[in-house]
């Protein structure tokens, strides 16, 4: 997804930068380029898996993985694929330092265990050529049981109709926007939907058809019920405003 303290500032932070719009640059006609950045730790089984994905995407994007300490060949594998970054553990903190070494008009970021349809960072240049500012994908999850495809539903769900984008679902977002709106808030979890919602105060965003596949492995390590309930009781200590240590707890992440 500090001490109590930092997480309520971190929210009060955030807030302060809600009050602008951002408007289109409807004069500019050029293809936006695009970064892709990937925050992993100990993620040598995923690279292995999403090789070709990754093979494909370095091709028409610049790459960016930036590893927060991992032990096993994460690095190794990942330098086949793109830039390299070293950091701290913690994903926001990985994904602002991804953003900062960036040289794409948009910033895509995603996780080492989804792929994106292969339309996808084209639709998503399209859509911020068009006016929008940031937005995500849909999820389809890598699984074909029944239950996954209400788990799926529920999200795009919100995505389209509440503008709240989880960082599995591909957030994307023009460059400039992202370090007006002071990137992600360096917090331990949570900090997907927190910058989503600055960016839909900010100006347009859309959910688009394309689709992005999401590895169900935490459901299937956790089970359904577990872990449904596990992200109903972050939510509600998230309204409650309890520090984001302590939700994090919650969270079964190796992040």
């Amino acid at each position: 997804m500090g001490s109590p303290g930092a997480g309520k500032l971190s929210e009060l932070n955030c807030k302060k930068t809600w009050v602008f719009k951002v408007t289109a640059n409807k004069s500019k006609k050029k293809i936006p380029t695009i970064t892709i950045i990937i925050p992993v730790l100990n993620e040598e089984e995923m690279l292995l898996k999403n090789a070709n994905h990754f093979e494909d995407l370095k091709r028409t994007t610049e790459l960016i993985i930036v590893d927060g300490g991992s032990c096993d060949r994460t690095i190794e594998l990942a330098s086949k694929f793109g830039k390299v970054l070293k950091s701290k553990k913690g994903r926001a903190v990985q994904m602002n330092l991804g953003a900062k070494k960036a040289k794409g008009d948009i910033l895509l970021f995603l996780h080492a265990d989804s792929f994106l349809n292969s339309n996808a960072p084209s639709d998503a240049s399209e859509c911020i050529n068009s006016g929008t500012i940031g937005g995500c994908f849909t999820q389809r999850l890598t699984n074909d049981l029944p239950i996954y495809r209400k788990i799926e539903n529920i999200g795009n769900i919100r995505a389209k109709k509440k503008k709240i984008f989880y960082g599995d679902q591909g957030i994307f977002v023009r460059s400039d926007v992202f370090f007006r709106l002071g990137g992600f808030p360096e917090i331990p979890v949570m900090e997907d939907m927190l910058f989503s919602k600055k960016l839909r105060s900010a100006g347009k965003v859309k959910c688009l058809d394309s689709i992005i596949y999401v590895s169900a492995r935490r459901w299937q390590n956790h089970g359904y019920f577990r872990t449904n309930f596990i992200f109903f009781i972050m939510l509600k200590l998230f309204s409650l405003h309890v520090p984001f240590r302590i939700i994090k707890y919650f969270y079964r992440d190796k992040r």
